[in-house]
């Protein structure tokens, strides 16, 4: 029974041999390739991202038709071994995080179907359904509901296993079809080269894998450049404005602490009642003695004269 929370894939083989594209079928996007590679001796196919050309994973052989390939997982690196455990029928084993999965072909179908291996008398959960549709491909279901009763952590992992599982599959039936019109099959006579033909594929992705992290580093440092200066833009703004702000403070504060009018026109004047060019003389009662005044001067002159000696008196009589 399908599900709408299934990964829908349809595998659609193109004119160029070896090459296999891989559609969402939601979205009718190309979301893999795969590329079957001519290695000497050996049997190799690899599943990269169509944008950014990275290797997502590859299946290594003796040939097509062996009965142990390894599955190499990139960016985390891992390993997966596929064994052909079928005597009499199709049937295929690997482990991914400690569990057992097996492929197995339906009964009266040509359908592939993968299942967890359960302990004790649960049933197996099938996760994976493999549809072939013509001869150019076919569908598979990955069973994203039925996966989340499996303890898996790295499901993307395990999606990336079982599509190297069957894009092997296709490729051992094509070579088993023309074996003489198939041009990935070098022969056994070339087979002494297949190591130094690996070890090469094996430094050429190497070398490709750190192209890409230094490129990753040199566009991380790049983002850290700018977001620095973007920071050190903004504090100088921020420290602007804040200086700003201070010195507006401070005239505002100078300015309510200085009066509001004029200090000479508030300060009091004790003189302001009378004009400094004007002179009052002080009246008969006053205790303050003026020479200028001639009663003052002759009342004067009569009392010395009075108290005066008589010896001493002059001609004027005092």
């Amino acid at each position: 029974m399908q599900n709408d929370n299934q990964n829908k894939y349809e595998f659609v083989k193109k004119e160029t041999k070896g090459v296999v594209e891989i559609k969402h079928l939601a979205t009718n996007e190309v979301t893999h390739k795969k590329f079957r590679q001519k290695v000497p001796g050996a049997y190799c196919a690899k599943l990269i991202d169509p944008i950014t050309e990275l290797l997502l994973a590859e299946i290594q052989g003796d040939s097509s038709k062996a009965k142990l390939k390894k599955i190499l997982l990139y960016q985390p690196d891992d390993s997966v071994e596929l064994k052909d455990s079928g005597i009499f029928s199709f049937e295929q084993k690997f482990r991914w995080e400690n569990e057992k999965f097996v492929w197995k072909k339906k009964a009266f179908s040509k359908d592939l179907e993968c299942k967890i291996v359960q302990s004790g008398e649960e049933p197996n959960i099938c996760i994976a359904l493999y549809q072939p549709k013509n001869k150019k491909g076919g569908i598979v279901n990955i069973m994203s509901d039925n996966m989340t009763r499996i303890n898996i952590q790295d499901r993307r992992g395990l999606e990336y296993v079982l599509l190297m599982s069957i894009l092997s599959f296709l490729d051992k039936s094509d070579d088993s079809i023309s074996k003489e019109k198939n041009e990935f099959i070098l022969g056994e006579e070339s087979k002494g080269e297949l190591k130094e033909e690996l070890k090469k594929l094996e430094n050429k992705e190497k070398q490709k894998r750190e192209r890409e992290k230094k490129k990753s580093e040199k566009q991380n440092e790049r983002i850290i450049k700018e977001l620095t200066e973007a920071d050190k833009a903004q504090k100088l703004k921020q420290e602007k404005m804040d200086e700003e702000l201070a010195r507006k403070l401070a005239e505002e504060q100078k300015n309510s602490t200085r009066p509001a009018g004029n200090h000479s026109r508030q300060r009091s004047n004790s003189f302001s009642s009378s004009s400094p060019s004007a002179y009052t003389p002080p009246s008969s009662g006053s205790n303050r003695t003026t020479y200028h005044d001639d009663n003052t001067f002759q009342s004067r002159k009569q009392k010395l004269a009075k108290h005066k000696p008589k010896e001493y008196t002059n001609e004027y009589g005092w």
